[in-house]
Formats: C-alpha cells, sequence, structure tokens
C-alpha cells in the first residue's frame, strides 16, 4: 500500500464527506430525518454525492486492508453472517426486541424459544455487523438497522434470500456442469436446490406454498424500499414525467402493471400523477387472491383494481396505453421473455407503449457500487430461472426477435438507479396496409 495513495484517497473521501453533508443540512433535506433513519429515495444531487462517496469508501477499505485480508473479509466470512442472518429470521429476533425499550438477552431467549447462550452468540454476531446494539446493562435494543428487519418486508427479505438464494448459490456449479448453456428454468440451480428434476421452474414448483408466494411478494416490496432500486427512479422519469423536458409525453389514461406483485409501484404512480384514470395490477391468481383481500388505501381505491393474469397467455386487458414490466422480462430466458411480449400484442393499439424497468448490464456506471448490484442481479436471474441480465444491444435483438413492430423509443438510466426505463413502442400497420396485406 503506497502511504500517498492512502493520503489522496483518504482526503478524497473527507472532502466528499463534506459535500454531503452540506447537502443534506439543506432546508429541504434536513427534514427528513436521514442521519436517524435512512431515506429510500433522495434528490439528485444528493443520490451522485451519496453514490461516489459509497464508492470512494470501498476503495479506502480495500486498499487499507489489502489483498489477503480484503478477500477474507468479503467473502470467505460471508457464511457465518448467512448463518446469522438466516437465525435472525427463523426465531424472529428482530420482532421479539421492544421497538422503544431494550430487553435482557434472558428474557429475549424465552420468547424465541432459543438457548440464552446461543441467542446471545447469534445477538452478538449481529452487533459486530451493526444490526441491534446493547444499552449500558447489556440489554439488547433496536437500532437503524435492526428496526429493518423487524419490519415485515425486511423481515420477509431476510427470510426469501438466505432460504432460497443461498442453497440455489451452492447449487449454481451442479447447474453449470450438468446443464451447460441452458435456457430452461427447470434447470437452474434454484429448481435444482428444491429437488426439481429439470420440468418445473420455481414458481411453478411454489406456487401452492401460501407461505412462500407471500415471502416472495414481500421481498419485492422490500427492494423498493432501497434507495438504489426505489421505485421513485421509474415513477419521476417516466415518458409522461416533467423531468423529460421537450421529449415529455402526454400522461396515459390506463396503465397495466404486468406482474405487479402487491401494487406498490401503481399506488406510487396514481399518486404522482392525478390524471391517471385507471391502474391495473396484474399477477398470479395466488398473490392476486391476497391483494384482493387487502383493501387498497383510500386516497387511490376507485383507482385501482387488482386482476389474476399468467402472462404466458394472451393479455386480457385491451384499453390500456401503457404495460409495464418492472423486474419481471429479465427472470426469464429470451425464449420465454419473447412468449410474454408476443402476448401482449393483441392488446396493443397504435401508439401503445410498454415500459420495461429492468437492468440495462455493460452501461457505464459513475460507480463500482451500481455496477456490484447490477452483476449480483445477473447472478441471481441465472441462479433462479437460468435467465440473465441484458444489454442494450440484448434488448433490441429481443424486441426484433418478439415483432418487427416493436421499438426501441428510448433508455434512461436516473442517476444511481440499479435499473433503466426502457421505453418500446408499438408501430403496428395503417389499416389500408393491413387489408392489401390480407
Amino acid at each position: 500500500m503506497e502511504p500517498s495513495n492512502l493520503s489522496i484517497l483518504g482526503r478524497d473521501v473527507q472532502a466528499t464527506t463534506e459535500r454531503l453533508y452540506q447537502l443534506l443540512s439543506e432546508p429541504q433535506e434536513s427534514s427528513s430525518s436521514w442521519f436517524q433513519l435512512g431515506a429510500t429515495s433522495y434528490s439528485g444531487e444528493v443520490q451522485d454525492v451519496r453514490g461516489e462517496l459509497l464508492d470512494k469508501v470501498e476503495n479506502l477499505r480495500a486498499l487499507v486492508l489489502g489483498p489477503h485480508s480484503y478477500i477474507y473479509y468479503t467473502s470467505l466470512l460471508s457464511p457465518a453472517w448467512l448463518g446469522v442472518c438466516n437465525a435472525l429470521y427463523h426465531f424472529k429476533i428482530a420482532s421479539h426486541v421492544p421497538v422503544d425499550q431494550s430487553i435482557s438477552y434472558k428474557d429475549l431467549s424465552e420468547l424465541c424459544g432459543l438457548h440464552l447462550l446461543e441467542t446471545a452468540r447469534i445477538v452478538k454476531a449481529a452487533i459486530s455487523m451493526r444490526i441491534f446494539t446493547e444499552d449500558s446493562n447489556g440489554h439488547v435494543k433496536h437500532n437503524a438497522l435492526s428496526a429493518v428487519i423487524a419490519e415485515e418486508a425486511g423481515h420477509n427479505s431476510l427470510g426469501f434470500f438466505t432460504q432460497e438464494f443461498t442453497p440455489a448459490a451452492l447449487k449454481l456449479p451442479e447447474s453449470l456442469e450438468r446443464f451447460p448453456r441452458s435456457d430452461s428454468p427447470g434447470e437452474s440451480a434454484l429448481a435444482i436446490s428444491n429437488g426439481g428434476a429439470g420440468d418445473r421452474d420455481i414458481f411453478t414448483m411454489i406456487s401452492h406454498d401460501y407461505d412462500r408466494v407471500e415471502r416472495f411478494a414481500k421481498a419485492m416490496s422490500f427492494g423498493t424500499m432501497v434507495a438504489e432500486t426505489s421505485l421513485s427512479h421509474f415513477v419521476d422519469n417516466v415518458p409522461w414525467s416533467s423531468g423529460r423536458g421537450d421529449k415529455q409525453e402526454a400522461c396515459p389514461r390506463t396503465v397495466v402493471d404486468v406482474g405487479g406483485s402487491r401494487g406498490d409501484l401503481c399506488e406510487a404512480l396514481l399518486r404522482k400523477y392525478p390524471r391517471i384514470c385507471h391502474a391495473i395490477v396484474e399477477d398470479r391468481p395466488e398473490t392476486t387472491k391476497s391483494n384482493v383481500a387487502c383493501e387498497p388505501a383510500s386516497d387511490i381505491s376507485d383507482r385501482i383494481t387488482y386482476q389474476a393474469y399468467d402472462f404466458f397467455t394472451e393479455q386480457p386487458v385491451k384499453t390500456a396505453d401503457v404495460f409495464i414490466f418492472r423486474t419481471i422480462l429479465h427472470d426469464w430466458p429470451d425464449s420465454y421473455a419473447i412468449q410474454i411480449l408476443r402476448n401482449q400484442i393483441p392488446a396493443l393499439k397504435s401508439q401503445s407503449r410498454i415500459l420495461i424497468n429492468d437492468i440495462c448490464i455493460g452501461l457505464p456506471s459513475s460507480n463500482t457500487f451500481i455496477d456490484q448490484a447490477r452483476r449480483a442481479h445477473d447472478i441471481f436471474v441465472k441462479m433462479g430461472l437460468n435467465a440473465a441480465e441484458r444489454s442494450v444491444d440484448d434488448w433490441t435483438s429481443l424486441l426484433r426477435r418478439a415483432d418487427e413492430r416493436f421499438e426501441l423509443v428510448s433508455v434512461v438510466t436516473p442517476s444511481q438507479s440499479v435499473h433503466s426505463i426502457i421505453e418500446v413502442a408499438w408501430r403496428d400497420l395503417p389499416d389500408a396496409e393491413k387489408q392489401v396485406l390480407s
């Protein structure tokens, strides 16, 4: 490690930290209690400086640790931390810690149904990861990080990634060897880890397991609370947003969120754009049943509906102006994604739009923090369904193979966003030309 490099990077981190502090001290930012609780989205300049600082801090950490220690702390300790996270989830430890007061290890162990010594072992390991803290009496209490996993979305996200994807990660080499270059979801690492024989994808395998379906949906909701994957990147930069400037398009009247899970995106769009008259959330029957059972918020209840839909069948909604696919198509290999797109064609009209909110892999990034997230997602979708994140060229090719009338209009990647907004227009033939061809 060159001392001069350490000094330069250290000063750079300090200067960037000061810039971020000054931005957060401005009136419009300081009211957000960011320092105490964190935020799910930030204004543009704050987001940029925050991303810059995270990148520099990680570079400083790698430089100070050195090669061997960096690999040790970044990779080789991972199984221990996965075990801790899985135990936190399984024993619901965070939910047993009172919100506004501390609890003794003895009382916590009784609530968790776990031996006192093992409770202390798991929680103290979590504290070393900055999750939980102790008061002056040595009792456990929440901090901002542990409070996140005490909430329903955070708790389910913890369980989803440890219990679903940790076994899949161990099966990834087997999947790559047994099924080289496979694009069959039934041959994925996740399917293999669930006892699949190559004939069923993971969604089919868990469709009758209510608890796993619910955990998946709630884990997806958690992703909308993470600054780099927040819904705000999409909602604030849709083609009809003011941020598009002179390229701003007319606000649609009817939007459909295909595979919209719990409806978080449609709710955000309806609140941001009152000129949207109707939003339809489409998802599998088991998810839609749960959505219908939970009444939507009163301020949007007359503008949102939930509809069961399998996107491997023809799109039933024929009156929509915009169809949205947020983190849907990236889950599926090309042959399946093409089928999904083709199933929308009977519902499309001239100038209909499809908005794809997915990763564009290989795009230049201002920091490695965002690129790491994109590459991790690429591994996740490979493990999950033998899919892959796509480049802009890949998306262009996919649309052309689905139907030449699909036209990629624009790709917008908001600052510090993992995902891009890919706008696709439907260029149908005029009726006169259709009659000639027929």
